[in-house]
């Protein structure tokens, strides 16, 4: 492909801006068009941003010649069918984590890439932030030995848009927005082992006035080799955000925290900024929040695969392989039990109920 790639963005709120902010890291590659049914809203991200077109209806923009790829920033319950949309229309798809709501909805969209020959992109940052890629370069080298146990969590005290918090538009709580980062981060980092069983804990401790959806999780992945992964995830945490990673090997330790270790640190007691309340105390401050978390070598990485052909680092597989890690460690912190893969279990609408409403007896 020698012409400009041509972007589309679909959804105006924070992870739009988001994939719009990263695009402009990517050479050759424009934003032509945004969508969002909410027109005010949508609006307003085209009169910051600038795409040269705006519609009400993601269709409308998938049909455009100028176009070459959708990235998805609208809420979990949307993303099979607006992916299956945009695929039919001969369009590749950006999908920002979780994949989807169900394994039928993966099985879907994966139907629909391959009839149409386009390529789905799984948006997990986490395995392209340039912290975490040069820990997983000094852990391939042989640094520390055979790795025995990955660990990764990230935590912060709640979402920041009200379809998080419901069950029908989310699917389920903190596992579903951060969880599967953490879950696919280990799995990346560990060179994509097959996940032989889950175990996991799931608790609601700081929301419960406003949701029944779980803010709080831990999950244990057993690995065919026989190595673990240990996830935390949470929106119970007071005092800011935490992302960090640790490596365990017969010859040594690697740690790397995304968030903090950048070499600036700064005490305010009145805080300071558009939100002084928001940045009292000690911070720890980045030269840029979206280099550093990996979005623009992520829309890079894309980029290059769209016009090379090259299989993606994380695909519509992927995501579908998360997706029922999720569903395997919400039934295991129902019924207290071990869960074993492959699970597939059938008519589950939302992975949360799996947890809500366990099921003893089900099998995959």
């Amino acid at each position: 492909m020698g012409k400009q790639l041509g972007v589309g963005i679909v959804g105006s709120g924070f992870i739009a801006q988001v994939h719009f902010d990263a695009f402009q890291f990517v050479k050759d590659a424009r934003v032509v068009a945004s969508a969002d049914v909410d027109q005010k809203r949508g609006k307003a991200f085209q009169k910051k941003n600038s795409p040269k077109h705006f519609f009400s209806d993601h269709r409308k923009l998938a049909e455009m010649d100028e176009v070459d790829v959708v990235t998805l920033g609208v809420p979990n319950y949307l993303h099979a069918s607006f992916a299956i949309d945009i695929l039919n229309r001969g369009k590749h798809v950006i999908c920002e984590k979780p994949l989807c709501m169900t394994l039928e909805e993966a099985d879907a969209i994966i139907a629909a890439m391959k009839r149409n020959r386009r390529e789905v992109f799984y948006a997990e940052e986490l395995c392209f932030a340039p912290k975490f890629v040069q820990m997983k370069r000094v852990v391939d080298a042989g640094a520390v030995g055979r790795p025995y146990l990955v660990k990764e969590w990230e935590k912060h005290a709640g979402p920041y848009s009200p379809w998080f918090w419901k069950r029908e538009t989310a699917g389920g709580g903190i596992m579903m927005d951060m969880g599967c980062h953490a879950i696919e981060f280990c799995r990346w980092f560990a060179g994509k082992p097959k996940v032989k069983s889950v175990f996991a804990h799931c608790g609601l401790y700081l929301h419960k006035k406003i949701t029944r959806l779980d803010d709080n999780i831990i999950v244990i992945m057993e690995f065919d080799d026989g190595s673990i992964a240990n996830v935390e995830a949470s929106w119970a945490l007071k005092g800011g955000m935490d992302s960090v990673a640790e490596c365990y090997g017969t010859d040594g330790v690697i740690y790397a925290d995304l968030l903090r270790g950048m070499g600036i640190r700064c005490f305010s007691e009145k805080g300071f900024g558009p939100n002084p309340a928001e940045m009292q105390g000690w911070r720890y401050h980045e030269y840029d929040w979206n280099w550093e978390n990996g979005y623009p070598h992520e829309m890079m990485h894309f980029a290059d695969c769209i016009r090379t052909g090259k299989k993606p680092i994380e695909g519509a597989e992927d995501g579908k392989v998360v997706l029922e890690i999720m569903l395997a460690a919400y039934h295991s912190a129902g019924t207290g039990q071990r869960v074993s893969l492959p699970f597939r279990p059938k008519g589950v609408k939302y992975p949360v109920d799996l947890w809500l409403k366990p099921q003893p007896g089900l099998r995959g």
